[in-house]
C-alpha cells in the first residue's frame, strides 16, 4: 500500500468517524445540522436508528483509523541482495525451516525457535522436547548438525550458532508383542 493510499483511507475512516459521531448526538436529541433535509428529519424522528447508523459509522471509521495507524511491515529475517534485485525472507519463514529440520531427528517430539539475525550471519535458539529412549546429549548435537546444514542450503545464508535448550522430556511407549 502506497503512501496515498493511506491518506485516502485515514481521511475516509476520519470522515466515517466524524458523521458516525454526529448521528450518536443526532440520536441523543442534540439537533445541530438542519442541513440534511429529509434524511435529517427521519433520522431526527427515529432517534435509534439514528443512534445505531451513528455507532457502526464510527466503529467502522475508527476500526479503519486504528488498522492503517497500526500497520506493521513484515519483519524480515534476512534481506539479500544479486544482481537482480533483493530479497527478503521472513523470520517466520527461517523458523519454519529450523523447526522443520530439528523434527526430522529421531527423538526429537517438541521444538519451538528463536531466530536472531546478525551482520555475521543467523544465529538459532531452539527449545526442544526429546523422547526418553535417545541419548539427550547426541540427539542435541544432531539438532544442530542438521539445523545448521538444512537451513543454511535451503535460505543461502550463513547460520553462524545452533543453540539447543531441552526443556521437555516425553516417556517413550515399551512396544508390545502380543
Amino acid at each position: 500500500m502506497n503512501w496515498l493510499d493511506k491518506v485516502l483511507i485515514f481521511v475516509a475512516s476520519l470522515v466515517l468517524a466524524i458523521l458516525g459521531i454526529t448521528l450518536i448526538l443526532l440520536g441523543l436529541g442534540v439537533d445541530f445540522w438542519n442541513s440534511f433535509a429529509g434524511a435529517h428529519d427521519y433520522l431526527a424522528t427515529n432517534a435509534l436508528v439514528s443512534f445505531l447508523v451513528g455507532a457502526v459509522l464510527c466503529i467502522i471509521g475508527f476500526y479503519l483509523a486504528g488498522n492503517l495507524l497500526g500497520e506493521k511491515e513484515e519483519e524480515v529475517g534476512i534481506v539479500a541482495e544479486n544482481e537482480i534485485g533483493k530479497v527478503n525472507i521472513a523470520e517466520r519463514v527461517i523458523k519454519a525451516y529450523a523447526e522443520r529440520a530439528a523434527q526430522s531427528v529421531e527423538g526429537v517430539t517438541g521444538v519451538k525457535s528463536k531466530i536472531k539475525s546478525q551482520a555475521e550471519g543467523l544465529s538459532i535458539v531452539l527449545d526442544l522436547s526429546t523422547n526418553t529412549s535417545v541419548k539427550t546429549a547426541d540427539t542435541a548435537k544432531h539438532v544442530q548438525e542438521r539445523v545448521m546444514e538444512y537451513v543454511s542450503d535451503s535460505l543461502g545464508t550463513k547460520v553462524t550458532s545452533v543453540e539447543v535448550i531441552i526443556s521437555g522430556v516425553e516417556e517413550s511407549k515399551p512396544h508390545r508383542v502380543s
